[in-house]
């Protein structure tokens, strides 16, 4: 198996242009951008903001030694933005998405948010593997590593994705889809909301 270790502060650009790599065909994101120039550009400035505010203070990114791929997970109750945090955010939201279009897309994601479960449970926010490594292993540790921390405390873990494509990987390891997102403010693409209970749990 691939090894993977804790992200830092120092990884944030190189993790960031990476997922921008990944992400560069998710029709969310695509939805997000709105066809702007320079997609790539605002899109690894997205996830720089995302790794900044959310993911990295909260210790729970993992990646490949070399940035090949990672997993962005939250601890329970530890995936919402406060105000401060949201505040924070706006400038890099700003230049991802035409500003015409802020209000639209502020509606859906605040309706991705609404969504998600009230039950506590660790939260896999983003998983991304560098389209020179996909198919290499490398999603299984990034996801592994995180369902391992939720059984040992018996939580369950929970997940959103745009490319349907991506169920059966995460099927493998216990997921189910519990709802499907198609009728958000904006008419976004669709979600698939998906849940799993910890391993060992009745």
């Amino acid at each position: 198996m691939h090894k993977i270790r804790p992200a830092s502060q120092s990884d944030l650009s190189a993790l960031a242009a990476m997922l921008a790599r990944a992400f560069n065909n998710d029709p969310f994101w695509r939805w997000i951008v709105d066809g702007q120039g320079d997609y790539q550009s605002r899109l690894c400035g997205g996830f720089e903001a995302q790794l900044r505010h959310m993911a990295l203070p909260g210790g729970l990114v993992w990646c490949g030694g070399q940035h090949q791929g990672a997993a962005l997970w939250s601890a329970p109750g530890q995936w919402q933005l406060g105000v401060l945090q949201q505040l924070r955010f706006l400038p890099e939201f700003v230049r991802m998405t035409p500003w015409q279009r802020l209000w639209k897309v502020s509606r859906a994601i605040q309706a991705v948010q609404e969504a998600h479960p009230k039950v506590p449970h660790y939260y896999l926010q983003v998983l991304g593997v560098d389209p020179s490594h996909q198919g290499k292993g490398w999603s299984r540790p990034l996801i592994e590593t995180g369902l391992a921390l939720a059984d040992r405390y018996a939580q369950p873990a929970y997940l959103e994705t745009a490319e349907q494509s991506n169920l059966s990987l995460y099927r493998r390891y216990g997921f189910e889809v519990t709802k499907t997102l198609g009728d958000m403010p904006g008419n976004p693409p669709p979600l698939w909301c998906m849940w799993r209970e910890p391993k060992g749990s009745a």
